[in-house]
């Protein structure tokens, strides 16, 4: 089976997030590609079956399987335009946990077209978040899954350094963190913790900005944002809210490719 290590939300090997790409030509059990997953030891590893009109895809952290990831489509994408197996002027139509999700190039980037994901806010878990972690929030949202803290500034953002038990307890998947930028060249800026994912901080999400998008549309009054996940390794994209949608731009690269028998 080939696979591929791909950085996406990046034009730089080793920034942004890595992702596996596993070409699928072959039924695999859930605990192979569980197994793989694990063996990777990336936030996710995707297996992507290829048809004719579309593809099926699925992702697995070393943890568990997920119902949607936005750097390991992109990454996935990028394979199958990159190494001919999808021609470049035809959309990729991906069925998944999430429905269809879409894909093309657009303008030298590659564009995703995901549903998007209004969260809740729940103003009344703000003073029990603030007391638990030590912070001062300025709001507190939620979406099935995932919790929400929106920090009043990007410096207390990138101070904030929460234990993986805490975090690991207040959502089934993890923990979800934003500001507003500081930067001209940024709107807003966020992290990401999922511990009970198998991850202790995730480089760069696009899921998470199906949810951010929504939300700093209604704050800034606005549809189009410069968005930069502010982790270690850091990365990069363009998001703009589309009616129920949200579309997500970015850039990947590749860093190696090799086959793996099972």
């Amino acid at each position: 089976m080939k696979l591929y290590h791909i950085d996406s939300f990046t034009k730089e090997k080793f920034k942004g997030n890595p992702a596996a790409v596993c070409i699928v030509e072959r039924a695999l059990t859930e605990q192979q590609m569980q197994l793989l997953a694990m063996e990777m030891n990336l936030s996710e590893t995707a297996y992507v079956k290829i048809g004719e009109d579309y593809c099926d895809l699925r992702w697995f952290t070393p943890a568990a399987e997920v119902p949607l990831c936005g750097h390991a489509t992109l990454a996935t994408a990028y394979v199958l335009f990159e190494e001919g197996y999808w021609p470049k002027e035809k959309t990729i139509q991906f069925n998944t946990l999430s429905g269809p999700l879409y894909v093309s190039y657009v303008d030298g980037m590659l564009s995703m077209d995901f549903p998007a994901n209004k969260p809740q806010a729940k103003p009344e878990l703000v003073h029990e978040m603030n007391s638990l972690f030590g912070v001062d929030l300025k709001q507190v949202l939620t979406v099935p899954g995932e919790m929400i803290f929106i920090f009043k500034s990007e410096e207390a953002l990138l101070g904030f350094g929460p234990e993986e038990q805490k975090v690991a307890m207040l959502a089934k998947n993890g923990l979800i963190t934003s500001a507003k930028s500081k930067s001209d060249n940024f709107d807003f800026v966020s992290r990401y913790f999922a511990p009970n994912l198998g991850i202790k901080e995730d480089p760069v999400t696009g899921f998470m900005h199906t949810i951010l998008t929504p939300y700093w549309a209604e704050i800034l009054d606005k549809s189009k944002f410069n968005a930069r996940q502010a982790s270690a390794r850091g990365g990069q994209m363009q998001t703009e809210l589309k009616g129920d949608r949200v579309v997500l731009k970015g850039h990947a690269v590749s860093v190696f490719q090799t086959e793996i028998a099972i």
